[in-house]
């Protein structure tokens, strides 16, 4: 199958009907924006392209030379005040690098903008702490206190705050320009993914699914700092959709859907494609019976006025919090001896999916993870589970693999609850045509409760109250691995394992590595063939975020940052384990 790898090229003929204000050279446009593949010296775009392959184009560190690979400078940034529930902020954050400056966020918003021209040290020449209430904003968040990092515009930074609003700062100085309210805590809502810039709009999503929330995405015009548009990811009363809520009680008011990780973009196509969370609550499908869109679905979105173009549902009636809001990388490729173009998706719920992008048609689906029970299969003609039936307003799946209001305990059920593969990133090397993805796996078991209505709805429950429905229980032990796939098919090229989730992401290079870290602190280098580790450095710190490259005045560096919150009870051999807040930079 030939691949053709996505440039910016692909939209020559929307780029001439584009009209951008007059910019300065250094400036971040739309045109550099779609151009991010020819600037492998830096990493512009929180998924390096629109596409999201998170594929860097330098060589300069390959597989002769990574036995030299050596730490250049490390830097410690902030996240530690009390917050709530929460000690510290994790660090998930994607760094932004350009010429020879780095932008940061810790887990609490607070952007960091480092000269790391020298390639020996990080010069902090400011900082933007947005002033954030800690215990409040911290008690809100879900599930840990993220923030995954900026984006670029013109001669200014996009950022986001936990406590639901939108800064436009001043990439010299770290001067906020202004801010605009998006979300609102009171309810439940928090913003943690990086902002995608398309244009002139800034388009984020509300988190807080367990929150009782009902999700949406957001734009934002960045010259007037005005709200543009705003699209919920369920629909409301009269629009297609809501009759897929079957409760009578409007019980979609409460649904979740949420948004948390930055959307890939098609410039030919003019549309963003964005992963969607699970419904709510999580494992109580009988309080909201019906397929509940547009939950466990990837959305095709509009950036100018955020008009949905085509959704596909992946987990309908979702009863396991298999929410889907990872990436969605774009690529291009021969099916059948035909050209397409597709969007793909390693999904939480075990299975990777490509569908064509132009218009939501199921391509092909092929379970990733070691082990799944909850479904027997995808259809082959439509790609959802074997088991799903278009009569039943509550989903059975596999019986016994969730919880029911007459059986409350399921048997075993595999993937865990966070899935196969959750929000770390995947990569795509072109080259290699192999699509990367970080994977956990193992098994546990999901106990149901009864959930009460919302007190707007006659119920007792209101918003910022837990939202589950339920919770999960270990079955064994759940360990990690890297999954190399045929980006077409998802046929299995190699695999490398180790002993915990891998929860940071991956990096992709064309000197045929690929660079991952795990929460015991490990930060590794694997044959991007084979996956055989070829490289390892111990940072002390759990890595949760993933690792970008760059280089400056011709050498290349691979940056990542180091430092998570345990969610949850921490795997015994780590149960000394502290957190860290740490940028590691290496260098040959």
């Amino acid at each position: 199958m030939k691949m053709s790898f996505m440039t910016g090229s692909l939209a020559s003929s929307l780029l001439l009907a584009t009209t951008l204000s007059s910019v300065h050279a250094a400036d971040m446009t739309f045109e550099r924006a779609l151009k991010a593949d020819a600037e492998p010296q830096n990493w512009i775009l929180h998924h390096q392209n629109y596409a999201a392959h998170r594929y860097s184009r330098l060589n300069e560190i390959n597989q002769t030379t990574i036995k030299n690979l050596r730490v250049a400078w490390t830097v410690a940034l902030g996240g530690f005040q009390s917050g709530g529930r929460y000690e510290s902020g994790n660090l998930e954050v994607t760094p932004i690098v350009e010429d020879g400056m780095m932008y940061v966020t810790d887990g609490w918003g607070s952007v960091y903008g480092m000269d790391i021209k020298n390639g020996r040290k990080a010069d902090i020449k400011w900082k933007m702490d947005p002033g954030t209430d800690r215990a409040w904003a911290g008690d809100v968040a879900c599930c840990g206190v993220n923030n995954r990092g900026v984006a670029l515009w013109k001669d200014k930074i996009v950022s986001v705050g936990l406590d639901g609003r939108l800064f436009l700062i001043n990439k010299a100085t770290g001067e906020m320009i202004w801010e605009r309210k998006v979300a609102e805590p009171a309810l439940g809502e928090t913003i943690t993914a990086a902002p995608l810039v398309v244009r002139d709009k800034a388009i984020v999503g509300s988190a807080g699914g367990e929150f009782g929330i009902r999700g949406y995405l957001d734009g934002t015009d960045l010259n007037t700092g005005k709200a543009a548009w705003r699209t919920f990811t369920i629909p409301g009363k009269g629009e297609p959709g809501n009759e897929t809520w079957k409760d009578g009680k409007d019980h979609w008011m409460h649904g979740g859907a949420s948004v948390w990780v930055t959307p890939t973009y098609d410039a030919a196509l003019d549309t963003f494609y964005v992963g969607v969370g699970n419904a709510g609550p999580d494992y109580d499908p009988e309080f909201r019976p019906g397929d509940n869109k547009w939950a466990a679905s990837v959305l095709a979105i509009a950036p100018e006025d955020g008009k949905i173009r085509w959704g596909f549902q992946y987990t309908p009636n979702d009863p396991y919090d298999y929410d889907e809001i990872s990436e969605h990388p774009l690529i291009d490729a021969k099916v059948n001896g035909q050209d397409r173009k597709l969007v793909t998706h390693g999904a939480r719920n075990g299975f990777y999916y490509v569908l064509d992008r132009t218009n939501g048609t199921f391509v092909n689906g092929k379970q990733y993870i070691d082990k799944l029970t909850w479904t027997t299969g995808l259809d082959p003609k439509t790609g959802l589970p074997l088991e799903y039936d278009p009569k039943k307003d509550v989903q059975d799946y596999v019986m016994g693999s969730h919880g029911t209001r007459a059986k409350p305990l399921s048997n075993v059920k595999c993937p865990t609850t966070t899935g196969g593969k959750n929000w770390e990133p995947a990569a795509f090397n072109p080259d290699l045509n192999l699509m990367y993805l970080p994977t956990a796996e193992g098994c546990n078991m999901l106990e149901m409760q009864i959930h009460a209505d919302f007190a707007d709805q006659g119920g007792t429950v209101k918003p910022r109250d837990r939202f589950t429905g339920g919770s999960g229980k270990a079955a064994g032990d759940v360990t990690g691995a890297i999954k190399a796939l045929d980006p077409v098919t998802g046929e299995l090229k190699a695999t490398a394992r180790w002993n915990y989730p891998n929860w940071s992401g991956i990096l992709a290079t064309s000197g045929n590595l690929i660079f991952a870290g795990w929460i015991d602190g490990e930060f590794k280098a694997y044959d991007g063939k084979t996956l055989q580790e070829v490289w390892s450095f111990n940072t002390g710190c759990g890595i949760k975020a993933p690792p970008v490259s760059y280089s400056i005045n011709g050498k290349q560096y691979i940056s990542v940052a180091a430092g998570p919150f345990f969610l949850g009870t921490k795997p015994p051999e780590l149960k000394n384990y502290t957190t860290c807040s740490m940028i590691y930079t290496f260098t040959l």
